[in-house]
């Protein structure tokens, strides 16, 4: 069998009770949870999780359980977009050519999903077409207008009912390669500034390949962020990003003071002195992917 990793992340970063409880579900025998990330200004917990195809299969529908137990979307506020619960499980490679492992893990994923009510939409190089691959495209307008979308029959589910889950949404299942999550810290509290960063940073708005980045504002810090998705790195360097988020900022009269990793990063991604030059203060060996394996 083929190991792979599985990132699921899910709609609460507050509750310790409810985030306990569902990396508990998660840790089901044969998978290993490598790394927990919660935030709550974006209300939401990434896992990492790691274990051949079936029994990461076999935890996602038991973290998946778990959160439509605990969670009611209707209830939710963070600043980070959301469809369901469990938002999203993207399920990832670890070598080169495991990638239909991946897409099968992913597809029987979505079939156990949708048994427990939830409306499963496939993403990325498991989605039914390419014309779906997107993420960002089932989530288009947020959750009332997926329900509308659906209702019309312009986007039906992969798998599931034709309709949200009545509290725990839908949920996106994907599978993907690798991809580094990072969060650009701020000196302002200016949601603008953040916006015009993550804006011209991006790939969709001319910025750089492969990099999707959004704004927010983190009231719990009284600070603005740029977090970013960097999908490719042999495309585009983590060093790059943070380059030319720097010239972006100083553009924009703010500074970048720090950053964050969101999860787990291949060691390849990280230059010389990684740390310092990204401004990523106390990086730890274990939030080093290879240092599990």
């Amino acid at each position: 069998m083929v190991r792979l990793e599985c990132v699921p992340n899910i709609s609460e970063g507050r509750r310790r009770d409810v985030i306990d409880a569902c990396v508990e579900a998660a840790s089901t025998p044969g998978v290993r949870v490598l790394d927990e990330s919660s935030d709550p200004d974006h209300n939401r917990t990434v896992l990492t999780l790691l274990g051949e195809g079936d029994d990461l299969v076999r935890a996602v529908t038991a973290l998946a359980a778990a959160a439509v137990e605990c969670i009611d979307v209707a209830e939710h506020s963070g600043v980070h977009p959301f469809l369901g619960a469990l938002d999203v499980a993207p399920f990832v490679p670890l070598e080169a050519g495991q990638m239909p492992a991946a897409v099968d893990a992913a597809r029987r994923a979505a079939d156990e999903l949708a048994a427990l009510g939830l409306p499963v939409f496939l993403y990325g190089e498991a989605a039914s077409n390419a014309g779906r691959a997107a993420l960002a495209d089932h989530r288009r307008g947020g959750l009332a207008q997926l329900a509308e979308r659906m209702a019309s029959g312009d986007w039906p589910p992969d798998s599931g009912p034709n309709r949200l889950h009545s509290t725990a949404g839908a949920v996106c299942v994907g599978a993907r390669p690798p991809l580094v999550a990072f969060n650009l810290l701020l000196d302002t509290d200016q949601l603008a500034a953040a916006k015009r960063i993550a804006s011209a940073l991006r790939e969709s708005g001319g910025g750089l390949p492969d990099v999707r980045a959004l704004g927010f504002f983190l009231e719990s810090r009284g600070q603005a962020q740029v977090s970013v998705n960097l999908t490719d790195c042999d495309r585009t360097s983590l060093l790059e990003v943070v380059h030319r988020a720097d010239e972006l900022a100083a553009a924009a009269c703010v500074r970048i003071v720090e950053t964050e990793l969101v999860g787990l990063a291949p060691r390849r991604v990280l230059p010389p002195g990684g740390a310092e030059v990204l401004r990523l203060p106390g990086l730890s060996e274990w939030q080093i992917l290879e240092s599990h394996l």
